[in-house]
């Protein structure tokens, strides 16, 4: 791996906080003020933050993006903006342990959040679960989220939908010291080769963050199919297209080192 090539192409191409996120990963270096106003900028006074698609809505999958930055800045669970984000996610919760987006946004919402949909539902639930179990602070509601979850994993451990939902549902289950956990790793490990290299990222950034050890079977698999995908220049390329490489660098680079791979 060109790890001086990847942190050049950051370094060239980032903005302020994704610059920050490379600092703190080589340096330990908090993130100044300035950008925690910046990442917490769409925040809203319930604590959700708005997406791209409703900027008058408060998202728990917006929520749960801008709590990811803030974990890759080095931002503690204790800031305000993080509180407030985690009692936003915690109060949505909806009877059952599941979270969904409002029904009003149906036809406004991407497919991953869009609510009526089950798939959308249970990526959701195990996203927000997923933050609130590793917040440490919210485990009565990331256990009925997690309870929620299991009904719909099969005996292959597959949850319908998306490949994420697998991981944060994993993580989730993980945390909490679920055995079904390890029906899904073994799952995700035979389809690595259908990941994208940001999706791998994702992949690892939750399950290290969830505490699975860096020599976990899966971890290995992961990471040495993360370290193939890098391309000449030091970036590796986003599912999501060219303007979002410099981000799935910065978490290739940072779960790479927290793997021991750098």
């Amino acid at each position: 791996m060109d790890r001086h090539a990847a942190i050049t192409f950051v370094r060239s191409a980032g903005d302020l906080i994704e610059q920050a996120c490379l600092d703190y990963l080589l340096d330990s270096v908090p993130p100044p003020e300035t950008v925690t106003q910046q990442l917490f900028q769409d925040q809203r006074e319930d604590g959700g933050c708005s997406p791209f698609w409703a900027p008058d809505y408060s998202s728990l999958d917006a929520t749960c993006f801008h709590l990811a930055q803030a974990e890759q800045l080095g931002i503690a669970t204790g800031d305000a903006a993080v509180r407030r984000a985690l009692s936003f996610l915690a109060y949505r919760q909806r009877q059952d342990g599941s979270w969904e987006e409002d029904e009003t946004l149906a036809e406004q919402a991407p497919p991953w959040a869009r609510p009526g949909d089950l798939e959308a539902r249970l990526y959701l639930t195990a996203n927000c679960g997923f933050w609130l179990a590793v917040s440490g602070d919210h485990s009565e509601q990331a256990g009925r989220a997690a309870s929620y979850l299991l009904v719909f994993l099969d005996d292959e451990g597959v949850l319908p939908g998306f490949a994420h939902t697998r991981w944060l549902a994993g993580g989730l289950w993980y945390r909490l010291n679920f055995p079904q956990s390890e029906r899904v790793f073994t799952s995700l490990e035979g389809s690595l080769e259908e990941l994208a290299a940001s999706s791998l990222s994702w992949l690892l950034s939750t399950l290290l963050l969830a505490g699975v050890p860096s020599d976990h079977p899966l971890i290995e698999a992961v990471a040495s199919r993360l370290l193939a995908l890098q391309e000449p220049d030091g970036r590796w390329p986003s599912e999501d297209g060219p303007q979002r490489d410099v981000h799935a660098t910065l978490e290739a680079l940072r779960v790479l080192d927290l793997c021991h791979q750098l």
